[in-house]
């Protein structure tokens, strides 16, 4: 089972090998039946023999990769689509990788010297043995997915188009509250005023009140009544007497 470590990006990817036979005397089918028969022969002599198998050629690749490959800690190789194609003289596979980030360029070399260098080398050895031929290799890496590492990942930037309406929301808002706090101050403001008057009136209001029963108290208005009634008197006493002489 894959074990992959959180703290390292990972990378998938397929590598697609293109093992190509070219001879101006002799068709695909023939080179690959020469092929086919020399493998099975060598197989027969090995230990690790394994009958039934379906196809020697791939058997023989899968195999080499297989035991060849020095497998790392989070690395695994899964041997795919293997095809053999007569119209183009070509033997395909695929290779899929899973292994660390930082791996994946030495295992790449590896792979493209194990291919190139060891396998394809045996069978133009093989195939010269009969026929002379010409071998060539081609690789196509394709990215499948790779998983950074969660630190080591950037804050993806916002776009400046982003930034600026920020930036002026931020402004409008600045100036709303602003407003609304003026507003405030003036309906307090005008409220103070306010108050301050009425209360400047009922001072005002209380002194006169208070005049007033001091000047009661004093009896001002009193003897000012008694005046008036003394005169009234004096009169009356006047029109009376005067028929009598």
């Amino acid at each position: 089972m894959l074990k992959v470590n959180n703290n390292a990006s990972v990378t998938i990817r397929e590598i697609e090998y293109s093992i190509r036979l070219a001879d101006k005397d002799s068709s695909f089918s023939e080179i690959l039946g020469i092929l086919r028969d020399e493998l099975t022969a060598f197989r027969n002599h090995t230990r690790n023999s394994r009958q039934g198998t379906e196809n020697t050629i791939r058997d023989f690749i899968k195999n080499n990769i297989e035991r060849s490959i020095i497998l790392r800690e989070n690395t695994r190789v899964y041997f795919l689509d293997y095809k053999e194609k007569e119209g183009s003289l070509k033997i395909g596979f695929t290779l899929m990788i899973i292994t660390n980030y930082i791996n994946y360029a030495s295992l790449r070399q590896e792979l493209d010297s194990l291919v190139k260098d060891n396998i394809t080398d045996y069978f133009e050895e093989i195939l010269e043995r009969h026929i002379p031929v010409k071998i060539t290799v081609q690789a196509i890496d394709n990215e499948i997915v790779t998983l950074e590492d969660s630190l080591s990942v950037p804050k993806p930037s916002r776009p400046k188009r982003d930034f600026l309406t920020r930036t002026i929301a931020m402004i409008a808002l600045t100036i709303s509250i602003a407003l609304s706090g003026l507003y405030v101050f003036n309906i307090s403001d005008t409220k103070l005023k306010n108050e301050n008057a009425r209360l400047k009136e009922d001072y005002i209001d209380m002194l006169l009140e208070k005049k007033i029963i001091e000047a009661v108290k004093d009896q001002k208005f009193t003897v000012k009544l008694y005046k008036i009634a003394d005169t009234v008197g004096s009169s009356s006493k006047k029109t009376t007497e005067s028929p009598a002489r």
